[in-house]
């Protein structure tokens, strides 16, 4: 039964029945799918849980294809995927570093950041936020112009890359990880970078590489984006 309502009228209630008639008509309410990480193999048993040492959560859009080339050298072992976009988890046993490779979808943020939180308490984590330039915000926007990909950092420890400054800030898994290492007393090195060009072409990425080599992460400079055919430029 409906709620006793013609088109067009104002019915005023009169007793409790008329809510009673209308709740019958709402939809049934669906509880929320929990995310869960889909392991390649069974997580207890696994050797790099207990021996991973550092962390890298490598964050931003549709940065799967240029993370996973630049990344994942031989001997990574895919741990799990991630439930976001193209999302995966893995380990290299040579160097016992962790990676998180997140395809930025801020929706689901705050559960896969609990999710890596209770696999592996690493000694160091680091976090690497892709970001499109005109998110930056500057007085100074001279001193930006030219660049194609510029690196600022939140409590990094290389003296070269400039702290990120207000009103700047980073999101996503990043963000909470970084944010419950603090309130935990851990550090976090966090670096964002800004750059022109999302699909980090081999100019785009140079200075990508060069902070991996800094932080002593191990990377291919081999990837190529793929070329696309559906560019609106005209000569």
């Amino acid at each position: 039964m409906g709620c006793p309502m013609g088109f067009g009228e104002i019915n005023i209630p009169s007793s409790r029945a008329f809510w009673d008639d209308c709740d019958e008509d709402e939809c049934p309410k669906v509880e929320a799918k929990k995310l869960q990480l889909e392991f390649e193999s069974c997580p207890e048993q696994a050797e790099w849980k207990n021996k991973c040492k550092r962390m890298l959560v490598f964050e931003g859009p549709s940065i799967s294809s240029f993370a996973e080339a630049t990344l994942l050298l031989n001997g990574s072992q895919k741990i799990a995927a991630i439930p976001s976009k193209k999302s995966s988890l893995h380990y290299v046993p040579t160097t016992k570093l962790l990676i998180a490779i997140v395809d930025e979808d801020l929706t689901p943020s705050g559960e896969i950041c609990q999710l890596l939180l209770e696999l592996c308490k690493a000694e160091e984590v680091i976090t690497v936020t892709i970001k499109a330039k005109v998110e930056y915000k500057t007085e100074n926007v001279a001193a930006v112009r030219d660049a194609i990909t510029f690196i600022r950092s939140i409590d990094g420890v290389l003296n070269h890359i400039e702290a990120l400054e207000a009103p700047n800030f980073i999101a996503g898994v990043a963000a909470g990880i970084s944010s419950w290492r603090c309130n935990e007393g851990l550090k976090t090195q966090s670096y964002v970078v800004y750059t022109d060009n999302l699909a980090l072409d081999p100019l785009a990425a140079k200075p990508v590489l060069a902070l991996l080599k800094d932080l002593n992460i191990d990377y291919s400079s081999s990837y190529k984006p793929k070329k696309r055919d559906d560019s609106h430029l005209y000569m």
